[in-house]
């Protein structure tokens, strides 16, 4: 097998989409969120697009009404989005009563995207803070390879590391599609002051008659001292737990593919990868 035809996504390497998620317990108030949809024109230049979300209601049983279910009145968050040159979405940034999501589907590198997102915290965080205090911060990659062949030629062994962790062995052997999921808790990583709940998972899809092969790897940091409006430097806080989250997933995939795979797609040491 030749690996010049397994493809990444892109020429520089195979990340599909970022996430970077930020919870807290309870729900924030209409209050909270309103003043979350008055910051539109300050995210504006980020995010051109600003979308009201409302409640959905939906009633399961057999005593459920059709009318019933469906839009409230009652506000469910709002979305922030950047649309790409073909009309796809670049970004988007989506406050829920539960919860801050960022989503990155065009990614170039590490330090200039989690600048970018700091900036986005750092203007919708306050309205936040001043309810909830952050308890759970996440980190989700996916990264997306295509085999340009038969199907038949493709041989997994040259592109997962066959002593890795994180596979079932039964999947080296399998011609079909697979997929393997599996999750853990790590008491502590590195510095951070709270657990670590990890979640890799390795799919097989049929591409339009191609084999694509799907790696989506989340991290989700609880923390032990939640990081509330009174801590003043709440913002670095979370540009270093994404940061050693980032060096994290960096390591588990370079433990999940070979030497070959990781050059092909600039799996790098330093930080910038």
């Amino acid at each position: 097998m030749s690996l010049e035809f397994l493809i990444p996504i892109t020429q520089s390497h195979a990340i599909q989409s970022v996430v970077f998620a930020l919870e807290w317990q309870g729900e924030l108030t209409d209050h909270a969120l309103t003043e979350i949809q008055k910051l539109a024109l300050e995210l504006k230049p980020h995010f051109p697009e600003a979308t009201l979300q409302k409640m959905v209601k939906i009633n399961i049983g057999p005593n459920a009404q059709s009318d019933q279910q469906g839009s409230s009145d009652q506000l469910g968050g709002m979305l922030f989005q950047r649309k790409g040159k073909f009309g796809n979405v670049a970004s988007q940034l989506n406050v829920s009563r539960s919860n801050c999501v960022i989503i990155i589907n065009e990614y170039d590198r590490w330090v200039p995207t989690l600048d970018a997102v700091m900036r986005y915290f750092k203007i919708v965080l306050p309205a936040i803070l001043k309810e909830k205090s952050i308890s759970i911060i996440a980190l989700q990659y996916t990264d997306m390879f295509t085999w340009k062949d038969d199907p038949a030629n493709l041989n997994l062994r040259e592109i997962f590391t066959e002593s890795s962790p994180y596979l079932a062995p039964n999947v080296f052997d399998q011609k079909g599609l697979w997929h393997c999921h599996h999750g853990y808790v790590i008491q502590q990583l590195a510095e951070l002051d709270g657990t670590c709940l990890d979640n890799i998972n390795v799919n097989t899809e049929d591409n339009l008659g191609d084999r694509g092969i799907q790696i989506t790897t989340t991290h989700k940091c609880t923390l032990n001292s939640p990081l509330r409006l009174a801590t003043k430097t709440y913002l670095q806080s979370i540009k270093n737990i994404q940061n050693v989250l980032h060096d994290h997933n960096k390591d588990i995939l370079k433990q999940l593919l070979t030497h070959e795979v990781c050059d092909k797609i600039h799996l790098v040491d330093k930080i910038g990868g």
